[in-house]
């Protein structure tokens, strides 16, 4: 069977994406600002936020058009919280490039959030609403993922101090931090193409679970994908002690010395490559790597289910081989 490629089925619509953002990027009279905000959006990515606005607009029988200006909101928004996750975090790099902080200080780091925060609201206001209702129903929905992603940054940044916590409450923290951003881009879609509440609550249905396999495939290839293709070195959330799925799981299972090899490595910024690949070849022999992919796989699963309410289509199927393609990309 030839693999799902996104680049190649829906070139057609990160083609009209491509062209939204950097549009949405135009007119910024300060040429440093101007870069700042630009510095990821131009660096590329999955785009799968718009897209998603587009493909949920079309399987209730509207236009992928109408919901585009949502989605390069919703795009906006997802690289102002990557600007301001990594000056919380401290990071210094983002897919192989120098974060934004990094290369402009962090003050114009902080106005480069900010200003891409309120140019998505203007982009958003340029959603072609088919009742009076609509607009303010989307902003409504922006505005409430926007405070719900941060609940989630400030769940992870709790769980730091913890040494373990419960996998609800990672759940928690995912469902906030990631997937309420995917819900924005697909309710949204529905509510710009005129959905019926069934098509809508379907299709966030759809995005929640899509968003939760999402996050947990991305802890999986924290450890199992190609670093070049990962941008960051593959264990590094072991390193830094992140509570992954597959960090909890190994916590409340292992036992004797795959738990002291684990605990050498996890949390501790001076673990050795060997330390890490040890740690990692515990947690895929302890079941923990599976079982996060498992997890992955039956959110996944329950987000195609959640389409069942909506007429067969080809927007519905295209919908269905995105959400199988959060858990086999590599990347």
């Amino acid at each position: 069977m030839e693999r799902f490629d996104p680049r190649h089925v829906f070139r057609a619509q990160l083609r009209e994406i491509e062209a939204a953002l950097a549009r949405s990027l135009e007119g910024i009279e300060d040429p440093i600002l101007a870069r700042a905000m630009a510095h990821y959006p131009s660096a590329g990515g999955k785009r799968l936020r718009p897209l998603l606005s587009m493909l949920a607009a079309e399987a209730v029988g509207g236009k992928g058009a109408d919901a585009l200006p949502l989605g390069v909101a919703v795009e906006l928004i997802h690289n102002f919280t990557l600007v301001h996750d990594d000056v919380m975090d401290e990071d210094e790099t983002r897919r192989g490039l120098p974060t934004v902080h990094v290369t402009f200080g962090l003050p114009v780091a902080i106005l480069a959030g900010d200003a891409l925060f309120a140019r998505a609201f203007e982009v958003l206001a340029t959603t072609p609403a088919r009742d009076p209702h609509a607009l303010r129903r989307l902003f409504a929905l922006v505005s409430g993922a926007i405070r719900t992603v941060a609940e989630g940054q400030q769940l992870d940044l709790l769980f730091e101090d913890k040494r373990t916590i419960p996998e609800r409450a990672y759940f928690e923290m995912i469902d906030k931090k990631t997937s309420a951003l995917y819900v924005a881009a697909a309710q949204g879609g529905a509510i710009a193409a005129g959905a019926t509440p069934r098509q809508e609550a379907a299709l966030r249905d759809y995005a929640r679970g899509m968003g939760l396999g999402f996050q947990i495939w991305d802890d999986c290839l924290g450890l199992i994908a190609d670093p070049r293709a990962l941008g960051k070195p593959v264990g590094s959330d072991i390193r830094n002690g992140k509570k992954t799925l597959i960090a909890l799981h190994a916590l409340r299972t292992l036992r004797g010395a795959g738990r002291r090899t684990f605990l050498r490595a996890f949390g501790n910024p001076r673990a050795s490559r060997r330390e890490l690949d040890e740690a990692i070849a515990v947690v895929k022999a302890g079941g923990s790597l599976a079982h996060a992919e498992g997890q992955a796989r039956h959110h996944i699963a329950r987000a195609k289910g959640s389409l069942r309410p909506l007429r067969p289509s080809v927007a519905r199927r295209r919908l269905e081989q995105l959400a199988d393609f959060m858990v086999t990309r590599d990347r």
